[in-house]
């Protein structure tokens, strides 16, 4: 059973490669586990990109291999969520009022897309998790390495060893931070503006037990 050391899950099945550029201050609450794709070829990529002062990551990244690495530490705030969509919206349940709200936020004259998806994003956080979708400030982050292919509109299928490994540490934080599988895990192209597609295979894989 993995424990944890000053925001470190020490398992041996996780090497711990922490990178202070991806730190960004106390994560004082873990709602919700976020599933990312990286776009590359390799954990390689990545972990450069960490070590060259790249600010944007996530605490885990698990390469083609199913070799897992914590990037930063599980009590830091890491930004890998970004702009998150209105949850009520996308899920059919606002009110009346919220449905007005968010209108007039979304088609403000005048102002920019990119601002008007900001502001969204900024009244959401206003909102208390999980009437909110999870974010910077309230949820871990898993990379799993893996190219965009435009011709499919989806990221590469993942491999058998990151699925495996995926399952073997989802259940980890699962346990550690009292969450639930079906209701706190998301995948990152479903919550916040991304390509839409990004990390939908792997939560369907997590639901079906760990297969793609």
């Amino acid at each position: 059973m993995a424990t944890l050391d000053k925001g470190k899950l020490v398992d041996p099945a996780i090497e711990v490669k922490l990178y202070a550029s991806i730190e960004h201050g106390s994560l004082d609450a873990v709602d919700a586990v976020v599933l990312h794709r990286t776009d590359s070829s390799s954990a390689a990529s990545t972990l450069s990109a960490y070590e060259g002062g790249k600010q944007t990551g996530a605490h885990f990244l698990i390469d083609k291999t199913g070799k897992i690495y914590q990037t930063a530490r599980v009590d830091q705030v890491c930004w890998h969520v970004g702009v998150l969509l209105a949850r009520c919206q996308v899920e059919h349940g606002c009110d009346p009022q919220e449905l007005k709200t968010i209108a007039s936020l979304m088609h403000a004259k005048g102002v920019g897309f990119g601002t008007r998806a900001r502001n969204l994003s900024r009244h959401e956080l206003g909102k208390p998790y999980p009437s909110r979708y999870p974010s910077n400030q309230d949820s871990l982050g898993i990379e799993v390495v893996g190219v965009f292919q435009p011709a499919q509109k989806a990221f590469e299928t993942p491999t058998p060893e990151q699925l495996k490994s995926l399952k073997y540490l989802v259940d980890i934080l699962v346990a550690q931070f009292g969450l639930n599988l079906l209701s706190d895990v998301y995948a990152h192209g479903a919550i916040a503006r991304k390509e839409v597609s990004e990390g939908a295979q792997l939560l369907q894989a997590l639901i079906a037990g760990g297969k793609p």
